[in-house]
């Protein structure tokens, strides 16, 4: 049986299936509509099917349905995040024991039965992964810091050098009306926020405690210790307090209560005219950070951060008051 073309395509090979072979052996009659249904082209970058339905006058081989070809959608190859599984697992056991455990063992209440508790201590080089490096290189400054472990592999290094050369965007103007814009290089050492379940941000709670005791061996430059807190609706509030270190080989321990600790906007960096209370549930992370304006090499090595009871010191409150607040209205 000669073939004919179906549509306009290079090949004139078609296929037919065993079942219709069978059909035309036992007599099939008017083969031609089926033969021209079934026909499929092959290599042809559309397909062209005749219409089927018609009669036999009607039909002719110059009527053709193009038929488009079926999308094929893949399934999308999504990885796994291990890592953050295993650490929402690891929330999720802390949880359960905790709500099975006494109260001394718990260890959201078992700070009300201690004077002290350290966040954070570099005993080794994996305590040192929940902290982070930030320098004004990021936007065009020329300083440069690093983190590493101290000589004696149990403290941790916070070196670099502070840079006051200013970005290529930010030189000074050579017209004397047009005002210079300040500029003064930047490092800080912040630590990483800290995440639970299916990556939820989690806060660290001061609660309990009433002071920051830290233990740290500096250059003799000043570095800003601040603890950022989130207070919602977008405002994150950094409370500052200067930290003058002495130089030298000795250490030395400063004890900062909460009451000492300075308001100001995280963004803009300037203090708040009415000074606030921190949020002591509500703490998002510790920074050190050096901008004293001057040029140099730099170097704080740090043994630990802790959370102190100090019987002295007020529990709640800030000693910074608002020099516009009448205080003195209701005298004489």
């Amino acid at each position: 049986m000669a073939t004919t073309a179906v549509g306009p395509c290079h090949s004139r090979l078609t296929v037919m299936t065993p079942v219709i072979r069978r059909w035309l052996a036992y007599g099939g009659k008017d083969s031609r509509p089926l033969l021209k249904a079934v026909a499929t082209p092959i290599n042809c970058p559309r397909r062209f099917l005749p219409k089927v339905g018609g009669t036999r006058h009607q039909e002719t081989e110059n009527q053709m349905v193009v038929q488009q070809e079926e999308v094929i959608y893949r399934p999308r190859q999504v990885r796994m995040d291990w890592l953050g599984m295993k650490r929402s697992w690891k929330y999720v056991l802390k949880t359960v024991r905790s709500m099975f455990s006494s109260v001394t063992e718990n260890e959201s209440t078992a700070r009300l039965f201690k004077k002290d508790h350290v966040m954070y201590y570099f005993r080794n080089s994996e305590d040192l992964s929940y902290w982070y490096v930030m320098t004004d290189e990021d936007y065009g400054g020329h300083s440069w810091a690093e983190l590493r472990q101290g000589l004696n592999e149990m403290t941790a290094m916070f070196r670099g050098y502070l840079s006051e050369k200013r970005p290529r965007d930010l030189l000074p103007t050579t017209d004397p009306l047009q005002p210079q814009p300040p500029y003064h290089g930047m490092v800080y050492l912040e630590t990483r926020p800290f995440l639970t379940i299916l990556d939820k941000r989690e806060y660290m709670s001061l609660t309990g405690f009433n002071a920051v005791k830290l233990r740290l061996r500096g250059d003799g430059r000043k570095y800003d210790f601040e603890m950022v807190c989130d207070c919602g609706f977008e405002k994150r509030i950094a409370y500052v307090v200067p930290i003058y270190t002495r130089g030298g080989p000795l250490w030395q321990e400063i004890e900062i209560p909460y009451v000492k600790f300075m308001a100001k906007m995280e963004d803009g960096g300037y203090l708040l005219v009415r000074q606030r209370g921190m949020g002591y549930a509500m703490l998002e992370n510790f920074r050190f950070k050096l901008q004293d304006g001057i040029e140099g090499p730099f170097q704080l090595e740090i043994d630990y951060i802790a959370l102190i009871q100090n019987s002295t010191f007020p529990d709640e409150g800030t000693d910074n008051k608002d020099p516009w607040e009448p205080i003195n209205a209701t005298i004489g």
